[in-house]
């Protein structure tokens, strides 16, 4: 077998042959004849990125496993060296041939798509002028929860007030006022956000409606202070009307907060970024928990397809459906008094059902989804809600990829699905449909001029930041737990800051600024606000812009480089020690682009086992001595302990319990090169020259985009991609477009 692999004149070297014979005797029997693995032993094929000379020192030192002295020194050298030269370094022989799966939406997918189903007849919430605060009407008071006339309006940062015995604004009456407050409200990540409204006074709160009865209702004032919430799920880069309408009627005090807490967070009054005066048309988001997607293969894939999923999906139609049969008329642009009230309710029926299959409808599928559900006696909002229950549970909605594989050639409207997935987690919209009417999607001119198109739409910058917060090990964790013993000014809200400070960053370097690969490893800049000024001993200018944070050159703080940020330091770390293994995975994968097996077992990290006198470094050194450890941890513990010089919070130090730092390390690159990191400046700079982290960075990102696994893809160009990205032709955002582009277009032929 493997003769045929590699080719007869590999045994010509009779050291070669010694190598292939004592790996015959000691190494197939847990990895195969050819490397390929072996099911119940070691399953997976023999091919990694370690130099011969690493291979060498572990076989030496472990293998067999069974008795590590049975291959020692020169036979060592040779069984490395025939594996080497045989199969390590070829993984194409292993790949197995790769193809697009037929897979359901994922959770988000589905939200999304939902979401926009409706947009396309209630329009998209798009704040064309941001202007951040909310808009505040003041009115003096006629009666209890009734206006007289308004005093003034102005635009107030964010909504937490205590006027105590005095009037809202001066000139008002102290004892009878009310204010109404009113724009939108703009969440960075989708989840599930929890709203509170504090006072002893009336109010109303109204999240995401437009019509209909508040989302919090408290007019009734008790004058006793008192506190109502609500819970939403809100998809992430998208605005929602937001409005609280404020009343004191006689009441001995006034006083009124506004405050909120994220996915990831604590509560907080909601701070002024993510307030905006521009009022949006509301949107309909699935309030319908749903099970986790399988995320097996590293990122997010609708692969499971069990009797809880399909459940959920049921009740999420359902929601959908009768939301369509409440708003039926607004959906279909009509009224109670339109003479064509029933032609243009079946028109948004069947416009309903073509944008949600993603193509246009045949003469038989209008009339098995639409036509058939319009009877006489049938009431009109019912005939629409078994119109939308059937879409959204239909295969065809559900399973995106499946016109795709039932054409053999690729048309407009698979590349347009494809491309509303990968920029979107969407569908495509009513101009894409337009243009493909129009046969305006045919030449590649014309499919990469609609990309550029699409990759400007917020939606694309929420799924990016979406994937920003996966690859740095963001999403769903909770804030990092530092101990307030030992660090009292390091609570909750300054890691909820510190978050923010990060995700602010990467927004503004790559979709205003369209930073290169280097410039976003880099982060020469960072942004503060006056507590993480504060804490991090960071000039911070006494006139503030809006937001709070202004961006400061990262040297102030000692922090350069991504992998430096405070936020993902302090992530990384023990409660109260800062943990090199923790930083080090992170920066072996992330940042220099290295694959990490799983360790074979799990080995805890306790304090009390070492001597109270060492420091982190000598206690990781003596917890992962063993040689089977070192096969990772050579990589792990030099990329951790050149940020020794960064305590628990991500905080410069430059000592530990009285000693210097000792930041030094050996570095093994993939080529087998030793290099000498004096400290986390020279790992940046290793990782900017090496060509292993851009491609790492590619492949993750196609497979949150596409939910697919690259190989799949023959126009797909990940290390020419990865090259230009390399070298600074290639934006992140270029890269973003080329990769969607790529990805659609695959199996297209383009019109001359």
């Amino acid at each position: 077998m493997i003769a045929s692999l590699c080719g007869a004149n590999i045994w010509s070297s009779p050291e070669l042959n010694k190598g292939k014979e004592l790996y015959a005797q000691y190494c197939a029997e847990c990895h195969g004849q050819g490397g390929e693995g072996v099911e119940d032993e070691f399953s997976k094929p023999l091919v990694g990125d370690w130099p011969l000379q690493k291979l060498t020192d572990y076989i030496g030192k472990t293998m067999p496993d069974y008795d590590p002295d049975e291959v020692k020194g020169k036979d060592a050298e040779l069984v490395s060296r025939f594996i080497y030269q045989s199969f390590y370094q070829r993984p194409e022989l292993f790949r197995k041939e790769s193809r697009i799966q037929l897979a359901r939406l994922t959770n988000r997918q589905f939200r999304q798509s939902v979401t926009d189903l409706f947009a396309q007849f209630e329009g998209q919430p798009v704040l064309s002028k941001p202007v951040q605060g909310l808009k505040g009407k003041y009115y003096n008071a006629e009666g209890m929860n009734k206006r007289k006339k308004m005093h003034a309006d102005q635009i107030d940062p964010f909504i937490n007030f205590n006027y105590g015995e005095k009037a809202a604004l001066e000139g008002m009456n102290p004892k009878k006022f009310s204010v109404y407050w009113e724009g939108s409200v703009l969440p960075r990540e989708s989840g599930w956000y929890e709203f509170f409204v504090k006072s002893p006074n009336g109010f109303e709160l109204s999240v995401n409606r437009s019509i209909g009865p508040p989302t919090i209702d408290e007019k009734v004032t008790a004058g006793v202070l008192r506190e109502k919430n609500t819970k939403l799920y809100l998809l992430g880069g998208r605005p929602y009307p937001i409005q609280l309408n404020y009343f004191k009627f006689d009441d001995p005090n006034a006083s009124i907060e506004l405050s909120w807490k994220t996915p990831v967070g604590v509560k907080e009054i909601i701070p002024s970024e993510y307030l905006f005066t521009q009022v949006v048309p509301p949107s309909f988001v699935s309030q319908q928990k749903l099970p986790p997607d399988d995320a097996s293969h590293g990122y997010e894939r609708g692969i499971q397809v069990d009797s809880t999923w399909d459940e959920s999906i049921t009740y999420a139609a359902l929601e959908a459906a009768k939301f369509a049969g409440i708003r039926m008329l607004r959906l279909a642009r009509t009224n109670e008094k339109d003479e064509k009230k029933r032609e243009k309710i079946i028109t948004f029926a069947k416009e309903f059902v073509r944008y949600a299959f993603r193509e246009r409808l045949s003469a038989g599928e209008v009339d098995h989804y639409i036509n058939s559900k319009f009877g006489e006696d049938v009431p009109l909002h019912i005939s629409i809600e078994k119109i939308v229950l059937l879409t959204l549970k239909s295969p065809r909605f559900l399973y995106p990829e499946w016109q795709s594989l039932a054409k053999k050639n690729k048309d407009p409207f698979v590349v347009a699905s494809r491309m509303a997935l990968y920029f979107w987690d969407s569908i495509p919209d009513k101009r894409i449909h337009s243009l493909i009417d129009r046969d305006q999607l045919l030449k590649e001119w014309q499919v990469e001029g609609q990309a550029k198109v699409m990759l400007k739409d917020a939606r694309t910058k929420a799924k990016f930041n979406d994937f920003m917060m996966h690859w740095l090990e963001m999403k769903n964790k909770e804030l990092p737990t530092i101990s307030l013993k030992k660090y009292p000014e390091f609570n909750a809200a300054l890691a909820l800051d510190l978050r923010r400070s990060l995700l602010s960053w990467i927004e503004k370097s790559i979709w205003e600024k369209t930073i290169s690969w280097q410039e976003f490893l880099s982060m020469d800049q960072i942004q503060v606000n006056e507590r993480i000024a504060k804490f991090y001993e960071a000039p911070y200018p006494a006139e503030n812009n809006s937001s709070g944070f202004v961006e400061l050159n990262a040297s102030v703080t000692g922090h350069r480089g991504l992998f430096t940020h405070p936020y993902i330091l302090a992530s990384h770390s023990y409660a109260e020690e800062s943990s090199p293994i923790h930083r080090g995975v992170f920066t072996a994968r992330k940042i220099l682009g290295r694959a990490l097996r799983p360790p074979t077992e799990a080995v805890s990290f306790r304090n009390a086992d070492f001597n109270p006198n060492w420091t982190m470094r000598q206690k990781v050194t003596e917890l992962t001595k063993a040689a089977n450890c070192m096969s990772c941890h050579d990589q792990i513990n030099s990329s951790g302990f050149v940020l020794e010089n960064f305590d628990a919070t991500g905080k410069i130090r430059t000592q530990i319990q009285g000693k210097p730092i000792d930041l030094k390390v050996e570095y093994l690159d993939s080529k087998g090169e030793k290099r000498e990191f004096q400290d986390a400046n020279d790992l940046l700079q290793h990782a900017l020259t090496s060509s292993q982290p851009a491609k790492s960075f590619i492949s993750e990102l196609f497979m949150h985009l596409a939910k697919q696994a690259a190989p799949s893809y023959d126009k797909l160009e990940i290390n020419q991609l990865a090259k230009m990205l390399n070298e600074g032709e290639l934006s992140i955002q270029e890269l973003y477009l080329k990769l969607c582009f790529q990805g659609a277009s695959d199996g297209f032929a383009y019109a001359k």
